[in-house]
């Protein structure tokens, strides 16, 4: 016999492999209910989640922007800005007066951290700007947002008046792209300063609001001729999919329009499938193969985190708001959610500025224009049913598993012992009856 000589498998090897097939199935049930039930950003529920990551960027917000500091350049500026932007939009979605004020305060305490000296250390007078574009950009946008939810004081707010005269004035002596370091410019930070202007023109000028536009109509012509899509460098022409989809965000304030060509020209170039599977948007062009960066993380098969989660922003601000919804179940599946207490954070709470843009991306809508109308189109249409059904068959594979190591006769029922009981039947039943005293 093919089994003869081995042993019937012991208690605890049959546990150890139920035991197994549990834990599968385990994984199984968690990748189903986080695609099922991953926050909608257009939904109530969306802006829960994101308010519980606010929660829990809160308790030491300085300590954590100073923690993002020392990963890369901007990170200190970068949370604060992000934390006071996501309470922003927060406040400008809210529908009660407590909410709204509760929003007004953590912005403006944010904008605090985000103007005081520590937050200016490195950056120095570039691109006719006493720190820079990108110091000036984001904390401008920011301010401005503590205006556009509080509903008046722009006028009284020196503070904001000379950011928009600064800009204005440097956009139009050095062009669309100021620098942000000496020698340095990056297209994203001067739509950040771009939209600023809009919001000037929104809450003090009109005639900013045509800067704004001047600024957009001359950026514009440094496209990539094969996509479109405005650069990540202004040395270059190259679009990548982090800048672009940041972009589109800003772009919308001054040109709803130009947004949504750039949001179409981004799912064209960027959009995928991580693994096949789940949404994502690529760093670099289809076809195209480069190494990650301090904007982009680490690019995995292709796909860059801040270009996905960023990505999610994109596509609310066109009104996309199942792609936009698609991409928000990603950092569900990979990104190791954790909420207690009515706080939650990804990565167990150790990128606070990946925090920040999550939240900030789920709940960010527009200050100067209307909402864009609703599309349902999305480039990962049909992912979920892929998805629950792949995992769905593992569930059956393991549910299936178990009962036949745990059933009733998992232990007595195994061909070696089955035929050995047979043989000894056999055995014994060619024995007469009595057989055994007439031997005695």
């Amino acid at each position: 016999m093919k089994n003869a000589g081995r042993p019937p498998p012991s208690r605890f090897s049959r546990a150890a492999r139920a035991w197994g097939w549990g834990f599968a199935a385990l994984v199984a049930l968690l990748a189903i209910s986080r695609v099922l039930m991953a926050p909608d950003p257009s939904g109530a529920g969306g802006t829960r989640v994101a308010v519980a990551q606010l929660a829990h960027l809160r308790p030491e917000l300085e300590a954590r922007a100073n923690a993002m500091q020392e990963l890369f350049p901007e990170g200190r500026v970068f949370t604060l800005a992000l934390y006071g932007l996501a309470w922003v939009d927060v406040g400008r979605g809210a529908p009660d007066a407590p909410t709204r004020a509760r929003a007004l305060a953590e912005a403006r305490w944010a904008l605090a951290l985000a103007e005081a000296p520590a937050s200016q250390v490195g950056y120095g007078e570039a691109g006719g700007l006493p720190h820079g574009m990108f110091y000036e950009g984001w904390t401008a946008h920011l301010r401005a947002g503590t205006l556009h939810l509080g509903g008046r004081g722009a006028a009284e707010d020196t503070v904001f008046r000379a950011s928009c005269e600064r800009l204005d004035a440097a956009f139009r002596r050095n062009g669309p792209f100021l620098d942000s370091y000496p020698g340095m410019a990056w297209p994203g930070d001067n739509a950040v300063g771009a939209a600023v202007l809009r919001s000037c023109g929104t809450l003090l000028d009109p005639r900013y609001t045509a800067s704004a536009q001047a600024w957009l109509r001359e950026a514009l012509e440094s496209t990539d001729p094969a996509t479109g899509l405005l650069p990540h460098d202004a040395g270059f022409p190259d679009p990548r999919g982090e800048s672009v989809a940041l972009m589109i965000r800003f772009v919308y304030e001054i040109d709803p329009t130009v947004a949504a060509a750039q949001y179409a020209g981004m799912e064209r170039t960027f959009a995928t499938r991580l693994l096949g599977l789940l949404p994502a948007v690529r760093e670099f062009p289809r076809g195209v193969d480069g190494e990650g960066d301090i904007d982009s993380g680490p690019v995995i098969l292709g796909v860059s985190a801040p270009a996905s989660v960023v990505g999610i922003a994109a596509a609310r601000m066109t009104g996309h708001h199942q792609a936009a919804a698609d991409l928000r179940a990603t950092p569900e599946v990979l990104g190791i959610p954790l909420q207690w207490g009515g706080k939650r954070s990804y990565a167990f709470g150790q990128l606070a500025v990946g925090d920040a843009f999550l939240a900030w991306s789920s709940v960010v809508r527009p200050w100067n224009a209307p909402a864009s109308a609703p599309s349902a189109s999305t480039p990962y249409a049909g992912w979920r049913v892929i998805w629950c059904a792949l995992w769905g068959l593992v569930l059956a594979v393991a549910a299936t598993r178990i009962l036949l190591i745990l059933g009733p006769h998992a232990g007595a029922g195994s061909p070696l012992r089955s035929g050995r009981m047979r043989d000894d039947y056999a055995v014994d039943a060619d024995q007469p009856r009595g057989s055994g005293e007439a031997r005695g």
